[in-house]
């Protein structure tokens, strides 16, 4: 793995989930959402190797690649599929915690969804 990386990269890796969002589309599965994610990865990841001013070799690509799947799927699952959300206990019982809302990749998703589910 590449020590350093630049920093400017890691900000866009964070904010890439959003940028996906505008890419899915509600009317596609989980998986098939999934698969446009991952591919989207993977061209940030190639986008940073070639911006970084480093040769595009196949190791400098699947650096990157990772680097950008893993900060964006963190920044996802701590930030942005988290706001919008709430949490709330169950009058029933009392021990179960529910997420009510929509987050906001998915406001984002199904407002910007060419083919709706």
């Amino acid at each position: 793995m590449v020590p350093e990386v630049n920093p400017a990269f890691i900000i866009f890796a964070a904010i890439s989930p959003l940028l996906i969002a505008f890419i899915k589309q509600s009317g596609f599965s989980r998986q098939v959402n999934a698969l446009i994610a991952l591919g989207c990865y993977v061209v940030i990841g190639v986008l940073g190797a070639l911006l970084s001013g480093e040769s595009l070799t196949l190791e400098n690509a699947v650096n990157l690649i990772a680097v950008a799947t893993v900060v964006g799927r963190a920044a996802y699952s701590m930030v942005w599929n988290v706001i919008g959300t709430d949490t709330v206990t169950s009058a029933v019982g009392g021990d179960t915690t529910l997420i009510v809302g929509e987050s906001l990749d998915t406001r984002i998703t199904d407002a910007t969804s060419l083919i709706k589910g």
